[in-house]
């Protein structure tokens, strides 16, 4: 209860304090944020009020989570529990799954391959602990699991309209003894079959987190990749598909957006379907910014802990929709 009041009374401020406090969600529905500490996932609406906290019994270490473009389910990634939380359109928790190799799964990503239903999507868990990364049908039935020989803690996957995707190495890569070479944080990048290509990095990056796919607004004329650094410089970074830098952005670079005391530890990002994304910060803090990585404006979840974050669907799109 503390908690809430707590929120309440930031939120309250930030309305009334500034026309700014309308965050730009656009046509993309409510902001789910996953709260590590409490085992809980909130929902905010676009003014960052509290709308909704979900849960589910046995979830411990919620992180990432991605939304079925099938029916609008949440799936959600439990870390400690091992297992895999569905919620479906309404929020209640419904089923979940789990495989004897999850080692601390981190993250949920729907591939969205052209010219399958969303419901015959296949669904890519980063396996942490495992230094893998699983891929699961919709009912939870594992398919395969892939890796590469440098892989050491894959966080959360992206993935680019050719089928290309990118996972954050949060501890760097491994030598041929097995030993971390001491460049804590590399983007691995793999092709469309799974097939490892290259990896990665930039200075200042120690414990590399998320990683999304920057749309760039409508269009997509000029897709880009953004990943957090939870370590080091706490950096958020803009790579271009090839792994050159294009932008930082750094904790000296934002200003008190109403969240006093509220360090940028970046932890998850997410994007708008206008090209807008978030920036979850571990020690509190939501951080909203424009597709250039200008800074709108910033709120309190509720205390420390948050980990991940995600965009719900603004209307389900049907089992059977063809994504040709």
């Amino acid at each position: 209860m503390k908690t809430i009041l707590k929120f309440l009374v930031a939120a309250s401020l930030l309305i009334s304090g500034s026309a700014s406090a309308l965050l730009p969600f656009d046509d993309t529905g409510d902001l789910y944020v996953s709260m590590w500490n409490d085992d809980v996932v909130r929902v905010f609406d676009d003014y960052g009020n509290l709308v909704d906290e979900l849960t589910a019994p046995g979830l411990s270490g919620p992180r990432g989570m991605a939304f079925n473009p099938a029916n609008n389910d949440m799936w959600l990634a439990g870390e400690f529990s091992n297992e895999i939380y569905i919620f479906n359109k309404h929020g209640k928790y419904t089923w979940k799954f789990s495989h004897p190799e999850f080692n601390e799964p981190l993250s949920v990503t729907f591939r969205m391959t052209q010219g399958i239903r969303a419901k015959n999507q296949e669904v890519y868990i980063s396996n942490s602990n495992e230094n893998n990364i699983m891929v699961f049908d919709q009912k939870g039935n594992h398919l395969r699991t892939f890796t590469n020989p440098y892989a050491s803690d894959p966080n959360c996957s992206a993935f680019f309209p050719d089928g290309t995707h990118y996972n954050t190495n949060r501890l760097g890569i491994r030598d041929s003894n097995g030993d971390i070479d001491g460049v804590v944080g590399r983007v691995d990048k793999y092709s469309a079959d799974d097939n490892f290509v290259t990896s990665f990095t930039t200075p200042g990056i120690l414990s590399l987190m998320a990683v999304a796919r920057d749309p760039n607004g409508p269009g997509d004329a000029d897709d880009t990749l953004w990943a957090t650094s939870g370590g080091g410089d706490r950096g958020i970074y803009e790579f271009d598909q090839d792994g050159n830098l294009l932008t930082t952005i750094l904790p000296a670079d934002l200003p008190d957006f109403g969240v006093p005391g509220a360090s940028m530890v970046p932890q998850g990002i997410s994007f708008d379907d206008q090209g807008n994304f978030t920036v979850i910060s571990w020690f509190g803090g939501v951080f909203q910014f424009d597709g250039n990585g200008t800074l709108l404006n910033s709120f309190d979840p509720g205390g420390p802990g948050s980990r991940s974050s995600a965009r719900g669907l603004v209307q389900p799109t049907g089992e059977d929709r063809n994504d040709d």
